[in-house]
């Protein structure tokens, strides 16, 4: 009782710290972030790259190591390695974390949301500080988990130790992440690549692009509002694939696909089928006005970039057209060329990466002018060598999860 009666009385600061003070010294921390956002931050980030970035882990680690080796006694390393400090340190980081999700992480019209740096939360003083604390903690417990070594703290050490190394790492790997973008043409090779600043970088090997598909979809009906250039809705649905033979039913017109061209050109009153740069898709359709029976005749083409679209006017108010087709996919077919005279042959599809030599390679995009006609084939190539590392934390936080699993399963069979 009385022991519990001195527990009340504490004094704020007096030792040991517990989740008042833990929150006090966070709350600081988030406080002086946001001071150095308004008065020291610069439009550009600060990011280590390879080798310091390396070098700043040792050097962490060892601080760490150190400090709890040496100065474990010592008010500040007492209370960073107790449950009230890491507590609140994950408190504060979710909070951080909550914001970025509520506010866009783009330039605002907001001045205090761009000053106080709330549209780039990961690059932000005040998150940046309170995580770091964080690390310390989780830091700091592994390690003295780690030399007062138990078994029955082995999940423990692997949970808390993986999840230092995914933070640290995702933390000190954005100064060796590179996303770079390169033009590739059909029948030239292409080995230089650009960055988000528009710079030009020289890769340790070459693209030839030996051909770019585009598959697409069949283009699509639609009925035109004549005095507003908009699609007139029928119960619903307003757009109809077009394929020949088909019937459909819009408004009060039967209109029918006679005929369906999906590469054609117009030669004298009709569209004839060519395999052409440029040639677009056309249709031969009839319509009926249900209500007079009266009966139209006409092609209708999406035309393209070499040859203008045609529509048919059906009334005085309303007009059919044919739509752009709907790309279904579109990949390229390259060879990698390596300066050691190798050539690596794959087809790049969308969402399907190809990985050489510690790159990803995307498709990415095409020119969109040209449509299936184009030439050119944009990748996206995407360096993260401190993925890996990532990796590891994560699988040693589900090896530690699984062992905790185990061995509480394990206790309670004895018990």
């Amino acid at each position: 009782m009385s022991e519990n009666h001195l527990n009340v009385q504490r004094k704020l600061w007096e030792n040991p710290w517990g989740y008042v003070e833990s929150f006090f010294i966070g709350f600081g921390l988030i406080v002086t972030g946001f001071f150095l956002e308004v008065f020291v931050s610069t439009s550009n980030t600060f990011t280590l790259s390879y080798p310091f970035n390396l070098y700043f882990l040792i050097g962490y680690v060892l601080t760490l190591f150190v400090l709890y080796k040496w100065f474990s006694t010592s008010q500040i390393i007492k209370w960073l390695t107790k449950v009230p400090a890491s507590i609140s340190s994950i408190t504060l980081v979710t909070f951080m974390v909550m914001i970025m999700g509520i506010i866009p992480q783009v330039s605002s019209e907001s001045n205090i949301i761009n000053n106080l740096g709330l549209n780039k939360i990961t690059s932000n003083w005040a998150f940046l500080l309170i995580l770091f604390q964080f690390l310390t903690c989780l830091g700091l417990i592994s390690i003295k988990r780690i030399l007062q070594f138990k078994w029955s703290n082995f999940g423990f050490i692997l949970n808390h130790l993986g999840l230092f190394l995914a933070l640290i790492a995702g933390i000190l790997g954005t100064g060796d992440l590179q996303r770079l973008s390169v033009n590739t043409y059909e029948g030239k090779p292409s080995w230089i690549a650009t960055n988000s600043q528009k710079q030009e970088i020289e890769l340790p090997f070459a693209f030839y692009l030996k051909d770019f598909v585009i598959d697409e979809y069949n283009p699509k009906l639609a009925l035109i509002d004549n005095k507003t250039g908009s699609i007139a809705e029928n119960d619903g649905k307003n757009l109809y694939l077009v394929e020949k033979d088909e019937t459909y039913y819009i408004k009060n017109f039967e209109i029918k696909v006679n005929e369906f061209l999906a590469t054609s050109a117009r030669l004298g009153d009709r569209y004839h089928p060519v395999n052409e740069l440029g040639s677009p898709p056309s249709a031969f359709i009839s319509v009926r006005n249900i209500e007079t029976d009266s009966i139209i005749n006409n092609w209708i083409s999406s035309g393209s970039f070499s040859q203008p679209y045609e529509s048919l006017k059906i009334s005085e108010d309303y007009s059919i057209v044919m739509t752009i087709p709907e790309v279904k996919k579109f990949s390229s077919d390259i060879d990698i060329l390596t300066q050691e005279g190798e050539r690596i042959s794959t087809v790049l599809e969308v969402n399907k990466p190809f990985k050489h030599k510690g790159w990803k390679i995307y498709q990415l995009s095409y020119d969109d002018k040209m449509g299936k006609w184009s030439n050119l084939s944009v990748l996206e190539l995407v360096r993260d060598p401190w993925l890996p590392v990532i990796y590891i934390g994560i699988f040693m936080m589900i090896a530690g999860a699984f062992y905790m699993f185990w061995m509480g399963n394990k206790i309670t069979k004895n018990q």
